[in-house]
């Protein structure tokens, strides 16, 4: 009975991070596309890719994409791809202009293309910032700068 309780409770713990997205996992593929481009996990191939998913709508995750983005911006050995979750493409625009974000890398999820990120990245239950290393391994969730810094040296 104890045992059970144990794996119950862990199990529990850790199911807001989909099984392929969590540290030492190989990242989750995915396609996503802006007014002017069209990426996917593969074009970053070689590089450290920041994954960010946020929604203005949860005001840690659009300020983590706020500080990640500053982060990124200047670093030719990372690369920011930026998913926003909000309820209209015409607040994601109006966001990403008062945030001064970098529109290259700010990308809206439609609706229909949704369920790909709920399944691998665990997008329905929480906004997570991943590191994704040159090989295409998460290698931290919501990365401290320290860690940003590490992987890129």
């Amino acid at each position: 009975m104890t045992t059970l309780v144990l794996v119950l409770i862990f199990t529990s713990a850790s199911g807001t991070i989909a099984s392929d997205s969590r540290i030492g996992s190989k990242a989750a593929s995915f396609t996503i596309g802006n007014d002017s481009s069209v990426v996917t996990l593969g074009n970053f191939s070689g590089k450290c890719v920041l994954l960010s998913f946020w929604s203005s709508a949860d005001a840690v995750s659009r300020l983590d994409n706020m500080r990640y983005s500053k982060l990124a911006q200047g670093n030719d050995k990372l690369e920011l791809v930026s998913i926003n979750f909000d309820r209209s493409r015409a607040l994601f625009n109006e966001v990403v202009l008062a945030d001064s974000l970098d529109t290259s890398c700010q990308y809206y999820c439609e609706r229909q293309d949704r369920k790909q990120f709920d399944q691998r990245w665990g997008t329905a239950e929480q906004f997570n910032t991943y590191l994704i290393d040159t090989r295409g391994v998460v290698v931290a969730v919501n990365p401290s700068e320290s860690e940003l810094k590490a992987a890129v040296k």
